[in-house]
């Protein structure tokens, strides 16, 4: 009876175990006697010592045939029966990964160069891009804002943010105290439509919604409300305030987002609740044009009832800025209510309309503590 091969007891003992197969495999049959050519396996040091005997004239244990061939590549190679060789494993495998590893943005033909380059051995793309799914390794778009809130400056701001006051975080400022601002860019893009009918010799020429000088930008702020206010009254959970403006300039310059926070703090201190509007903490983000000196005068150096402060949010995590959240559902819904004879007067009333009714029975709150930020600020 022909006894079991080792590697199929190993293949089938992973199989049982839930395990992934082997790549490589190491078979126990020996190699071929060298009378027999010495097809592959036998070491350098062995083939020399052949080729020094037959020069000698003694016998040898190898053909004249596997010799001569010896005399012209002393050093073992594979054999692939005039192929390209598409087996990537062993050493290969390892300076795959290891080229991988140190430049995970590479492409399929940069690792096999570096392969080559290595071990001598030719791949094609397909024979990168196949072992690569058998390794799992995927591509993808790179996160470099992954990347970036991992490094030590960040991290050690993100735990600022939770464990300090004002002005380096949000520690003991109750959550119906903030205030979350941040700003984005719309335009009429997604309504042109691409195809249509017409002659086969006949181009479509059609007037088009976008063109670079019809972009909108939007600065939108939300407070989550305060829990102890009546349901009916403006400012409370149910009926939270936010504010909006819709410009057509490209950008945010320093200079009008300074005149947006003083609209807000004005309208705050005009209407200003008890309680709630002593104290405002505004959360943004890094940019350049909210931490200028003139923004800053805007919101902080103010005399009217109420005190303004600013805290940078945490850099590269937006999933601690609710404004994030709540700019994906605004959009979300122009987005359903576009229509093809919308222009871009009619999205921008329609982001002032959407805007009004977002956030009500309790929206803008629910997003503030999913969050991370408490009702007590602890």
């Amino acid at each position: 009876m022909r006894p079991p091969d080792p590697a199929t007891q190993r293949a089938e003992k992973r199989r049982r175990q839930g395990f992934s197969r082997e790549l490589q495999q190491d078979r126990t049959k020996e190699a071929p006697h060298p009378s027999r050519g010495g097809s592959k396996g036998y070491e350098p040091w062995f083939r020399r010592e052949e080729i020094q005997r037959a020069a000698n004239g003694d016998p040898t244990t190898a053909s004249g045939r596997s010799i001569n061939r010896w005399k012209v590549e002393v050093t073992p190679r594979q054999q692939t029966g005039n192929k390209s060789c598409s087996v990537l494993v062993g050493r290969d495998q390892f300076y795959l990964c290891l080229f991988l590893t140190a430049y995970p943005d590479a492409s399929a033909d940069e690792a096999a160069l570096f392969i080559y380059n290595n071990t001598g051995r030719v791949y094609s793309r397909k024979d990168v891009s196949k072992h690569l799914n058998e390794l799992d390794l995927t591509k993808k778009i790179a996160s470099t804002e992954a990347y970036q809130a991992f490094e030590p400056r960040n991290v050690l701001r993100a735990q600022l943010f939770w464990t300090h006051g004002p002005p380096l975080g949000v520690r003991g400022v109750p959550r119906y105290k903030l205030l979350d601002w941040d700003e984005f860019g719309i335009a009429m893009q997604q309504t042109a439509t691409k195809y249509g009918h017409a002659h086969t010799s006949i181009r479509i020429r059609k007037p088009g919604h976008y063109c670079r000088d019809t972009k909108l930008t939007a600065l939108f702020v939300i407070e989550p409300g305060d829990p102890n206010l009546p349901a009916n009254v403006e400012g409370s959970v149910q009926k939270p305030r936010r504010w909006i403006r819709v410009t057509r300039l490209a950008g945010t310059s320093a200079q009008t987002f300074a005149d947006f926070a003083d609209y807000i703090c004005t309208s705050i201190e005009m209407h200003r609740i008890p309680g709630t509007d002593d104290h405002r903490v505004n959360l943004w983000d890094n940019l350049n044009s909210h931490h200028s000196p003139i923004v800053a005068q805007t919101v902080e150096a103010r005399n009217n009832g109420t005190r303004f402060s600013i805290v940078p949010r945490i850099p590269y995590q937006p999933k601690y800025a609710p404004i994030e959240y709540k700019i994906c559902d605004l959009v979300s819904e122009v987005r359903r209510q576009a229509t093809r004879d919308w222009d871009v007067n009619s999205l921008e009333q329609a982001l002032y309309q959407v805007a009004a009714t977002l956030g009500m029975n309790g929206g803008f709150d629910r997003t503030f503590d999913h969050c991370g930020y408490t009702v007590n600020g602890l």
